[in-house]
């Protein structure tokens, strides 16, 4: 029996989480959307994460996706759920709760704790500070999907649901497990079935997770990952075993074979810091595409870019030895260029902002594929994937299923191994555009080339 339910808003959060619980002991499987539980998932995996791409859909869409996705979850037997939400609080987080709370019954109450200390993100006075700044004051707020415009967690909570929406401060917390239960029994008893509560260190998270377990309500956890786990084992819903620390190389190895494919589609600063500092590491052929010809309305242009890069890609497999690393990358992921004007792509697509933005990835996604083809499922030694959009494109691109979690490079850069389709059991890293420091995708790069035997003859024999 499935023992843990979680619903998150896009995959890379939910590849998050799943790493945070693959360093306890368990392994849990991240689904691309709830139809490929049904067809996939094992009863007895101690958790499955499921996506549904919700993050920038509207209220009733998001409400919707996540009501579905925990009846799918439900029907598997979960006895403990999660509704993941972003560190930096973007998408409809109010309406996705209550989208769950509504699928499992009036029994069961959220408690909303969004902070990851380990990536510097807290909760302080209500407020959501990243790296000590409240988050209104970050680049969150300018985000062009879905901008977050207010720091107080309690606010935005409420402004997206109907239900009363009520908040434990710090003091409460520092208290300990037993004041905190105490506010909590409180506030339950005024109608509160939503319950914000801050946190600035993983011992807050872990005392807010011994009070609602010794609570022994039907609660879910509402946050990034940290929560989440620290509650599962709580409740004794999973065992945590020791973990050892992996090692985190910069230096190339003797006994490395195959080639590691990157793709990154990512237009921040900190894509393009990283892919540059990869591409200059021996070994690393790197294969730039134009996004305006990718996409432009002129057919005949988008195809010739296409077979540009397909065409070079041949003569790097054909010239004799394989290249260590192969990079797929956007002129302004890995060249000196500014991100492209919304105005810009659409001219060239003769599309919405929007959709010439989602055509650029399903353009990217399936030249990754051919790509990958060309390097072979037997020379490949797995991938290295930047962000959020990209990652799941491409993942699809591969026809894989799901992503079969085991670890993190760093905090919010995961580790996985693809699960079904051609390339299933290869490693893969998987990361958002704006994670990571320079050396992240060195490093990345070279635990993909540790960890390309570990998994891959028992992930083959499981949900291919």
């Amino acid at each position: 029996m499935t023992l843990l339910g979680i619903v998150s808003d896009d995959v890379t959060g939910g590849t998050t989480v799943g790493a945070l619980l693959a360093r306890v002991g368990t392994s849990p499987t991240v689904f691309y959307s709830p139809d490929l539980i049904a067809r996939n998932a094992c009863a007895d995996q101690d958790a499955v994460i499921v996506s549904t791409d919700s993050r920038a859909l509207s209220a009733e869409e998001s409400y919707k996706a996540v009501n579905e996705a925990t009846k799918a979850l439900m029907a598997l037997g979960a006895v403990q759920f999660s509704k993941r939400i972003d560190t930096t609080l973007r998408g409809g987080i109010g309406h996705e709760v209550e989208g769950m709370l509504d699928a499992l019954g009036d029994d069961h109450v959220a408690v909303v704790v969004p902070a990851m200390p380990q990536s510097k993100k807290v909760v302080v006075g209500g407020f959501s500070l990243i790296n000590s700044v409240p988050l209104s004051s970050t680049d969150v707020a300018h985000d062009v999907r879905t901008p977050v415009l207010t720091s107080d967690v309690r606010k935005l909570l409420q402004s997206q649901c109907d239900e009363p929406v009520s908040y434990i401060p710090l003091d409460d917390v520092l208290g300990g497990s037993e004041v905190i239960a105490a506010q909590m029994r409180l506030q339950r008893c005024k109608g509160s079935r939503i319950f914000v509560v801050d946190a600035a260190t993983d011992e807050h998270i872990d005392w807010i997770a011994e009070a609602v377990a010794g609570l022994d309500w039907h609660a879910i956890a509402v946050d990034p990952g940290p929560f989440t786990v620290s509650l599962a084992i709580h409740r004794h819903v999973i065992t945590p075993l020791p973990h050892v620390d992996k090692p985190i190389r910069l230096e190339q190895s003797a006994g490395e074979a195959g080639t590691v494919m990157v793709v990154a589609c990512s237009a921040t600063a900190v894509t393009h810091q990283q892919m540059v500092r990869l591409g200059a590491e021996k070994g690393t052929e790197v294969l730039t595409a134009d996004p305006l010809l990718l996409i432009s309305s002129d057919r005949g242009k988008s195809q010739a870019e296409f077979d540009r890069v397909i065409d070079k890609a041949h003569k790097l497999f054909s010239a004799g030895a394989a290249p260590r690393v192969l990079m797929l990358a956007t002129d302004v992921a890995y060249l000196d260029k500014e991100p492209l004007p919304a105005e810009e792509l659409a001219v060239a697509s003769g599309l919405s902002a929007n959709d010439a933005s989602n055509l650029i990835t399903k353009r990217f996604s399936e030249l990754a594929r051919v790509l990958a083809d060309i390097i072979g499922p037997e020379r490949c030694a797995g991938f290295y994937l930047t962000g959020g959009d990209t990652m799941l494109a491409v993942c699809k691109a591969l026809e894989t299923s799901g992503l079969r979690m085991t670890d993190y490079l760093i905090p919010q850069v995961d580790q996985s191994v693809l699960v079904g389709g051609p390339y299933a059991g290869l490693p893969v890293i998987c990361k958002g555009g704006l994670t990571g420091m320079e050396l992240t995708a060195v490093q990345g790069v070279n635990r993909v080339f540790d960890e390309q035997h570990v998994h891959l003859s028992d992930t083959k024999k499981e949900l291919v």
